[in-house]
């Protein structure tokens, strides 16, 4: 590895270790809020209609595919950070 190659080589992992730590806390955030507006949301329609525990349950069961979507959506912007960014004057490929 040449001397050169070694500060943008830094830099990179450097990038790479805070968007990595950002997308693990934006995730586990995510994550433990959706759970808990599922929780109190199911408990006040079971209380509201006398159906304890099923709203509950169906919000819970219900919250996981929101929280994957989310999950995949916070991921995919931190990858768009990590890619390297285009010579000048070229445009990035429409996808």
């Amino acid at each position: 590895m040449n001397e050169n190659d070694r500060p943008a080589s830094n830099e990179r992992q450097r990038l790479f270790s805070m968007v990595l730590a950002r997308v693990i806390t934006q995730v586990g955030f995510l994550t433990v809020v959706v759970i808990g507006l599922s929780l109190a949301g199911g408990m006040w329609l079971d209380h509201h209609f006398g159906t304890r525990p099923w709203w509950t349950i169906g919000l819970l069961v219900g919250s996981i595919p929101v929280t994957v979507v989310l999950m995949y959506a916070v991921v995919r912007r931190a990858a768009r950070q990590l890619e390297p960014s285009p010579p000048s004057g070229e445009q990035h490929p429409q996808a």
